[in-house]
């Protein structure tokens, strides 16, 4: 097992409890869920993260340096960053469904290279789901842009 390896799953476990602890003081379900409900399944999700991280480390050989992304790796990763950069400055003006919507096309159409068709279809459910959650069934309303989506 590599430190490089354990030192990012660490540092997740550790931004985990973090989460956790901050949180600890919120409420977590009155009926509905309260402020600390997403902290807390996400410091859950951290800490399994972490776990099957260190699984998978323990099981790959070691190697010699690091391994850097070819050409096509830098672009996808250049593009994914300023998608994640661009979207959050827009959300305001378009909505934040809408804003979601734009992103998943962005990474599966444009970065990707994805398929149009199977691609649309994912981001179409992949919304309605997030809809139906949080509007839907949380209550939650979502920010609205101009478009009052």
């Amino acid at each position: 097992m590599r430190l490089g390896e354990v030192i990012p799953a660490s540092l997740l476990l550790v931004l985990s409890a973090a989460v956790f602890l901050d949180t600890r003081h919120l409420e977590f379900f009155d009926g509905i869920p309260g402020p600390a409900f997403l902290p807390v399944w996400l410091a859950i999700a951290g800490c399994v993260l972490f776990v099957l991280r260190l699984l998978e480390a323990r099981r790959l050989p070691v190697s010699g340096g690091a391994e850097w992304p070819d050409r096509g790796g830098l672009r996808r990763v250049i593009l994914t960053f300023a998608g994640l950069v661009v979207i959050p400055l827009v959300a305001p003006a378009i909505g934040m469904l809408a804003a979601i919507v734009l992103f998943m096309v962005f990474l599966l159409i444009v970065v990707l290279r994805q398929r149009p068709g199977p691609s649309l279809l994912t981001v179409a459910v992949t919304a309605g789901v997030v809809y139906g959650i949080f509007v839907l069934w949380l209550g939650i309303a979502l920010p609205k842009g101009f478009l009052g989506i």
